[in-house]
């Protein structure tokens, strides 16, 4: 499946800063005051947790979401003691729906209702629910509700959409892209004489706005009613500036494969459309088309002359491409300045930059700890290379810091200028930090041995400190997992595994199952599996242990076939069950692959795991661990 480089950005910088959260007790309570607030209104949230050791704090960060028809905007309340609950006010802006809530209670955990959500409406005048509250919610389950910790579950975004149709149709113009999208994606019996009637019917309303012109449109167009699609484009005509034409612009621009061709109609988009809300995407487009075709000089200079809409990414990519080409790292460590100074012009000021659904305390760490230790660790790496061994450790110094420590290619590289520049004591204490974090993989260890052995003068006394080290990890990680277990029912379920035999979760009753969704085209996935394999050798004379992969989202017609020929060729003895129609993946409320689940012997889920940090011995020493606890060990 194709993805917008916007989101294969994202992706990337969500691989380097990716937090398994923990989900608290329902008990916590989050209410407002007044009950029925409406938008506009002052009103004042009260914060009970249900954990009795938060008791003695005297504040908690409280981020609040206000959705409408778009995406949300978030605001940071601040929860202060008062008696023995915390409270504090917020204003809701006179445009909102509703609001869906969140407590950060670390850097680390949040209390997020359980991954429901705190979710509340807002209230008209006359005390009924604002129209467009449950079409509104109905896009947190769709796409950015994760933020709030709720997953991706379309048949309720569909059910909730219809719903506030059927109470107040004339919102159905407001939410015409997001429901004609529902149906397309769940397909519900008779959807598409749905489409075509909810086209027939918003297409006669009056005052349709571009965004919803643009919509109709397009699907009168896909459906090939050409006399409808001219007869929106005329009532387009009335803004020739407007979003209707600005879109049609890029598509044009879009189905141009001539790089020239596409860069002079970009020209031409910003004489006609200079404050449109796309330039930023059509510069993303372009200059992906210029990493394609590896014209990286010409991407710098393409990024240069469009820098106010540049994202910096877009630099580390020009670096990371010319880092591989032999005589291209001066092309790499100027294309990593240029995107250091960008990202601090940027964070100087987060209002203009920052996307809406983000506070600017919580950009800023994205970009200060994610992004910044990207370019300084390439940086430091290209360095490495020139053998500038104390500047390099300088630069990684930087990255180390910046990322605080918890990404191990970092202090990989970090350690090894260090060590070149025989500061072995230093290499020493940034090694020792890292392992303890859990990060006791062989190439951590065989750096801290060097590192050892330079302070101490030999390896004497080396076998009982790196047993100590081993044990510092499994104490730290024993407690970080302690904070993040749940316990929730596992859903049941009956699957059929490879071999066509019916396979039930209640099979496994009594046993500590590891559940672990996955597909074939899934790089997260294939990347964990070597651990994984590991882990299932490890354990398979143990049979109070099962592993199950369920297979989902596999989108070819043979996948049974498609599943047989990627475990024959990899080795993989895994015990694998075909979710062949995604009925499971949505049960479990899965909203990204790999995700695992630890279910303990009395059928409880006490661990829930979003994707693959990029460390195998990480991982396989947090399994083990998440076995033990499930056990109660």
């Amino acid at each position: 499946m194709k993805k917008s480089f916007s989101k294969i950005v994202l992706a990337v910088l969500l691989a380097f800063s990716l937090v398994v959260c923990s989900q608290k007790s329902s008990s916590s309570e989050l209410t407002f005051s007044p009950e029925k607030a409406k938008p506009g209104e002052t009103i004042t949230f009260s914060y009970l947790p249900a954990d009795k050791n938060l008791s003695s704090r005297d504040k908690f960060n409280l981020y609040v979401y206000s959705f409408s028809r778009e995406l949300p905007e978030v605001k940071l309340v601040e929860l202060k003691k008062s008696g023995k609950k915390w409270v504090g006010t917020y204003v809701v802006d006179k445009k909102a729906y509703g609001l869906i809530a969140k407590i950060k209670l670390d850097k680390d955990n949040e209390d997020t209702n359980q991954g429901k959500g705190y979710i509340f409406a807002l209230y008209s005048p006359d005390g009924k629910i604002v129209p467009g509250y449950k079409a509104g919610l109905a896009l947190a389950y769709t796409s950015w509700g994760q933020l709030v910790g709720i997953n991706q579950d379309l048949n309720e975004a569909l059910k909730l959409t219809e719903e506030d149709f059927q109470t107040n149709p004339q919102i159905k113009k407001e939410f015409v892209n997001s429901y004609l999208r529902l149906l397309q994606n769940v397909k519900p019996e008779g959807w598409d004489k749905k489409i075509q009637s909810f086209l027939d019917e918003v297409s006669t309303q009056a005052d349709l706005d571009d965004s919803t012109l643009t919509t109709l449109y397009r699907f009168y167009a896909q459906v090939g009613n050409q006399e409808k699609a001219m007869a929106l484009l005329q009532q387009a005509q009335r803004n020739p500036k407007g979003e209707f034409f600005q879109i049609q612009a890029v598509m044009q621009l879009q189905s141009t494969q001539d790089l020239k061709q596409r860069l002079e109609l970009f020209q031409k988009f910003k004489a006609d459309f200079p404050d449109s809300k796309y330039i930023d995407s059509i510069i993303g487009m372009i200059a992906q088309n210029l990493f394609e075709e590896k014209k990286l000089e010409e991407a710098a200079n393409f990024l240069d002359e469009n820098r106010p809409n540049v994202q910096p990414y877009y630099f580390y990519v020009i670096a990371s491409q010319a880092n591989q080409n032999e005589g291209q790292s001066d092309l790499a460590l100027k294309a990593i300045d240029s995107g250091l100074s960008l990202l601090a012009e940027q964070l100087k000021n987060p209002d203009k930059f920052k996307p809406a659904y983000y506070t600017a305390e919580e950009w800023r760490e994205e970009m200060e700890s994610n992004l910044q230790p990207m370019f300084l660790s390439l940086k430091g790496n290209l360095l490495m290379k020139k053998r500038q061994f104390e500047e390099a450790a300088g630069v990684l110094n930087q990255a180390y810091e910046a990322s605080q420590g918890g990404q191990p290619a970092i202090t990989v590289a970090y350690s090894q200028a260090l060590l070149q520049s025989k500061k072995y004591a230093q290499a020493k204490t940034v090694l020792e930090a890292t392992a303890k974090k859990g990060y006791t993989g062989q190439q951590i260890m065989d750096l801290l041995k060097q590192a050892y052995a330079g302070v101490q003068g030999s390896e004497e006394g080396w076998d009982k400190y790196q047993k100590e080290i081993e044990k510092a990890a499994t104490d730290f990680l024993k407690a970080e997992l302690t904070k993040q277990m749940i316990s929730l029912p596992a859903p049941s379920f009956e699957l059929k595994d490879l071999e066509g035999k019916p396979v039930k979760l209640a099979d496994y009753s009594g046993k500590v199952v590891i559940l672990d969704f996955w597909a074939t085209w899934c790089g997260p996935c294939l990347s964990s599996f070597p651990g994984m394999k590991q882990l299932v050798e490890e354990y398979q004379k143990d049979p109070s242990v099962a592993f199950i992969f369920v297979n989902t989202w596999q989108e070819e017609a043979n996948k049974d076939q498609v599943v047989k020929d990627f475990l024959a060729k990899n080795q993989y003895p895994f015990n694998v069950l075909i979710d062949g129609e995604n009925k499971v993946v949505s049960q479990y409320n899965v909203s990204g692959i790999p995700t695992k689940f630890i279910i303990d012997p009395k059928g409880k889920i006490k661990f829930k795991v979003v994707g693959f940090e990029g460390s195998t011995e990480k991982m396989v020493n947090e399994v083990k661990l998440m076995i033990e606890l499930a056990r109660g060990n």
